[in-house]
């Protein structure tokens, strides 16, 4: 009872001025680059938003169907919440032009992990390949968008309060802001489970809901805050960025330590819905420019459906 009170309090706080610094670090990084907060919101705010999957990965050799399940689950949360939550507080626009890369590379990891689950075959050499193409993708978004220069001036020219800090400052700003997200999705999802089991929740709800929830409790933050001071491109380019990083790298790492086994469920359930959310968003940007607040609600809609269909057949849940 005692952690319920304050775990859930405490893990609230710290995930509020977590990804408040964040956010902050992340778009005066970007002014001190000179490059604009969709650059950094892709690298640095997703990789180390998804560095707790990561982790997961590497401690669940022994498991190694958690594994898929894990990067499965944190796309379709990271679309289906976080996205969806974000365009509900604020309309995102999003500029296909200026991303049609990076939102084509979120499509093409996701067919590739299907294909590779299909096939059977993710396991060391393959995890090498995700990884490598990981690398090769990072290297040519910083190749072009090292000589683009068009709309910098908008961003350069927002000098606001904290823009001239310097760079240790910044990093140091993202890393704490990165560790209050960790330990505060840890301590806010550890008292949540309490709860729930206080009042009588089943197991499989708790799974569900609050622990798949929970993993991507710093994504939904970093989305929240970022819409909210309208930073839309910070809040895309994390979501973006995180997928793709989760689908190479992440079930990259695991495929090294483990040969990753594939389930019907996964195949034919889990997989269609994490690509069918991400095919969406990729529609709303190529012909809207923006998630807006009725495209959010399909998303939601459909991660609804999907936790709906999961309640009805448990069977689908493992």
């Amino acid at each position: 009872m005692e952690w319920v009170l304050l775990g859930i309090p405490l893990g609230i706080v710290m995930l509020y001025f977590g990804s408040d610094w964040l956010v902050k670090g992340a778009k005066n990084l970007a002014l001190r680059l000179g490059v604009a907060p969709f650059v950094v919101g892709l690298t640095v705010v997703a990789f180390g938003s998804s560095a707790p999957e990561m982790v997961t990965s590497v401690v669940s050799a022994n498991t190694p169907a958690i594994i898929l399940g894990n990067v499965l689950g944190s796309n379709i949360v990271n679309i289906g919440i976080a996205i969806a939550l974000a365009a509900i507080v604020c309309p995102l626009a999003a500029k296909y032009d200026t991303m049609r890369m990076e939102v084509a590379m979120m499509i093409i990891t996701s067919f590739a992990v299907f294909i590779l689950a299909a096939l059977n075959i993710l396991s060391l050499w393959v995890g090498i390949g995700l990884i490598a193409a990981l690398i090769i993708f990072l290297y040519v978004i910083y190749r072009a968008k090292k000589d683009n220069t068009e709309g910098q001036e908008a961003y350069t020219s927002e000098v606001e309060e904290g823009s001239t800090q310097g760079y240790p400052i910044l990093i140091a700003l993202i890393a704490v802001g990165l560790i209050l997200l960790y330990f505060g999705a840890r301590f806010f999802v550890d008292g949540a489970v309490e709860l729930a089991h206080m009042i009588g929740i089943s197991d499989l709800l708790v799974g569900l809901i609050i622990v798949a929830i929970g993993t991507s409790l710093p994504e939904i933050c970093i989305c929240l805050i970022a819409a909210s001071r309208g930073e839309n491109d910070l809040a895309v380019a994390n979501i973006v960025g995180s997928n793709i990083f989760n689908a190479c790298a992440v079930l990259g790492v695991g495929a090294l330590v483990a040969k990753i086994p594939v389930s019907e469920s996964v195949l034919y359930f889990h997989i269609p819905v994490m690509i069918l959310l991400s095919l969406c968003m990729f529609a709303m940007i190529k012909w809207k420019n923006q998630i807006s607040r009725p495209s959010a609600f399909v998303l939601l809609g459909i991660y609804v459906a999907y936790l709906a269909i999961m309640i009805a057949v448990p069977s689908l849940a493992i």
